[in-house]
């Protein structure tokens, strides 16, 4: 009897282990609460007779000349903060209007803490002129304890500067020569904050296969217990 006893707490445990083990591989993060993009007076001084405003669901402060956009996504291969890639929705950015009225858009934005960069749709008078890499900084730090599992961190940029394939389609799509596009890659943007401090993650359901296992494992168990009993 102690010996059955034994067997099925075996069974038993081991049918819970590989439940618990499933349910950790399907676990998902949490998406964090929103991107920041604070633009420098570097820029505003340069645009002064252009306008920013919003796109979508993103927010913009005129005051601090701050962007602000949730996530809807985020991709992680392992709990390091190097991994982290985060997708805003699809039609959401800012908008820069010139004093003639062109209309200069970026959406689409992602970042990748691993290149320290933010890739997005540039278009110009609703016309896509470039899809890529836009923003890119030489350093980036996580300033708070960064874990991938309670969904907790916060990755902040250096100074962001224009890649030079952002840099020549703005400038050919309003009719300037690429001549200047060495000083359009010199001027800071801005920096660029991912606030990743939010809720735990969700609750991981178990597979169907995962419950196929389990009830594997009980059929097994109840079939053991029963030929135990017909020996007796």
């Amino acid at each position: 009897m102690h010996s059955t006893l034994f067997r099925l707490s075996q069974a038993g445990a081991a049918v819970a282990a590989l439940a618990a083990s499933a349910a950790v591989q399907a676990a998902a993060f949490t998406a964090p609460t929103q991107a920041i993009l604070a633009l420098s007076s570097d820029i505003s001084s340069a645009l002064s007779g252009a306008t920013f405003s919003a796109l979508g669901g993103a927010t913009y402060n005129s005051s601090t000349n701050t962007l602000s956009e949730a996530f809807t996504s985020v991709t992680l291969s392992s709990a390091a903060a190097t991994d982290f890639v985060g997708l805003t929705d699809a039609a959401s950015g800012f908008l820069l209007t010139s004093d003639k009225g062109q209309k200069l858009s970026i959406t689409n934005i992602s970042y990748a803490q691993a290149s320290k960069a933010l890739s997005g749709v540039l278009a110009v008078d609703g016309s896509v002129k470039y899809t890529g890499q836009i923003l890119t900084s030489a350093t980036a730090t996580v300033s708070e304890s960064f874990n991938a599992t309670l969904g907790t961190g916060y990755l902040s940029t250096g100074s962001l500067y224009l890649t030079a394939g952002a840099a020549n389609a703005m400038l050919t799509a309003f009719g300037l020569s690429t001549f200047y596009s060495g000083f359009l890659q010199s001027v800071n943007f801005g920096t660029f904050a991912a606030d990743v401090t939010g809720p735990a993650k969700t609750p991981a359901v178990p597979e169907p296969s995962t419950y196929a296992l389990m009830g594997l494992g009980l059929v097994g168990i109840a079939a053991a217990a029963r030929r135990r009993a017909d020996r007796r």
